[in-house]
C-alpha cells in the first residue's frame, strides 16, 4: 500500500499538555482522507505540524516516503494548503497575490493563474484589491492558492468556511475533480460531518487530540444498519407495546420522542398497526438507514 502521508506516534505537547497523543494516521495516494472532529479536538494541530509550522514534541510525520525535518523544503513544494484562515496581502489584487506565490514557489506557469481564478469563480475579481473581498471570496482564493502550483497532496484545514451552499457544493466537486481525474491526494478536515460523508473515501476520526478510528466510507457504509423510526406521544408505552405485544428487543430511545428498531423482521405497517391498537400516538414513522454521523456518535459517545 502507497501512503502519501503517515504519522507514527505523533505527539504536541504545549504547557504541559499533550494537545494531540499518539497520532497514527494513514492517508492513501489519490484519495480524499476526511479528517473528522468537533472543534478543539486537534484536528488544526496535527495539521500545523503536516506542512511543517509546528514541530512535534514526538514521533514524525513521513511525507512521500521520506520523514519530515526543519530542512524538507523540496517534499513540502509538492503540497499545497489551507491552515485555519487564509492570509493574504490586503492592499494587492487576488492576481497579484497569486503571482507572488508562484515566485516563493518557484512555479514558472504563470499562465495557470487566470485559469486557477475562473475556476473557483474569481476571473472578475481578479484585478480587485484583496480587502474588498468578501469572506467567501478570500476562502476561495485561498483555495486557488493551494491548487496554483499543481501539489500532489492538499491539506485543507475546514476550507468551505465562509461559503454558500453553492459555493460549498462547487468546492467539493473541484475536490473530487482533482482526485479522480489528476491522481491528487487530498486531506480535509471538518466539523461538519455531513461535508465529510459527502466527499471522502477515508475518514479519521480524532476526539480529545486522540484518534479514535481509520476507517473507509465503505466500510461504514457495509456496517451501517437499516432501521425503522418511529416518532410517539409516549415512549415509555411505545417500547412496552414492542416488548409485550411484538416481541421485539433490538431497539432504542433516541431524542426522547424517538425510538429506533433494528429488528430485520420489523415492518412499518405492523408497528404501526400494533401502536394503534394500545393506543400510542405516532407522529412519524419511516425507514432510514444510520449515517456517518450516527457512527461518530457511537464512536465518541456524543459531541459536546
Amino acid at each position: 500500500m502507497e501512503y502519501v502521508l503517515k504519522t507514527n506516534h505523533l505527539t504536541k505537547t504545549i504547557g504541559g499538555k499533550d494537545i494531540v497523543s499518539d497520532i497514527e494516521l494513514h492517508v492513501k495516494k489519490g484519495e480524499i482522507y476526511g479528517f473528522l472532529g468537533p472543534n478543539g479536538a486537534g484536528k488544526t494541530s496535527i495539521m500545523k505540524m503536516m506542512t511543517n509550522l509546528w514541530k512535534p514534541t514526538s514521533g514524525t510525520i513521513e511525507l512521500f516516503g521520506e520523514t519530515v525535518t526543519p530542512k524538507s523544503y523540496e517534499i513540502l513544494k509538492r503540497m499545497g494548503s489551507i491552515i485555519e484562515f487564509p492570509a493574504f496581502y490586503e492592499h494587492m489584487t487576488g492576481k497579484e497575490n497569486l503571482q507572488i506565490h508562484c515566485e516563493y514557489m518557484g512555479f514558472s506557469d504563470f499562465s495557470s493563474i487566470e485559469k486557477t481564478l475562473d475556476l473557483l469563480d474569481l476571473a472578475d475579481a481578479a484585478d480587485k484589491l484583496v480587502k474588498s473581498y468578501s469572506l467567501g471570496m478570500k476562502e476561495r482564493l485561498g483555495i486557488a492558492r493551494a491548487i496554483l502550483c499543481k501539489p500532489e497532496l492538499l491539506i485543507l484545514d475546514e476550507p468551505t468556511n465562509g461559503l454558500d451552499p453553492a459555493g460549498m457544493k462547487q468546492v467539493r466537486d473541484l475536490l473530487k475533480r482533482l482526485s479522480r481525474e489528476q491522481g491528487v491526494t487530498v486531506i480535509i478536515s471538518s466539523h461538519i460531518l455531513s461535508e465529510i460523508e459527502s466527499i471522502a473515501d477515508t475518514v479519521g476520526i480524532i476526539h480529545h487530540g486522540k484518534m479514535m478510528k481509520e476507517v473507509s466510507m465503505k466500510d461504514i457504509e457495509e456496517m451501517n444498519q437499516n432501521y425503522i423510526e418511529v416518532a410517539v406521544s409516549d415512549t415509555k408505552r411505545a417500547t412496552h407495546i414492542l416488548i409485550e405485544k411484538l416481541n421485539l428487543s433490538n431497539f432504542k430511545v433516541v431524542d426522547d420522542d424517538k425510538v429506533r428498531i433494528y429488528d430485520h423482521d420489523a415492518s412499518t405497517q405492523v408497528i404501526s398497526k400494533a401502536f394503534a391498537l394500545n393506543d400510542v400516538e405516532i407522529m412519524a414513522i419511516g425507514k432510514n438507514t444510520e449515517t456517518l454521523e450516527d457512527y461518530f456518535l457511537k464512536l465518541t459517545g456524543g459531541v459536546e
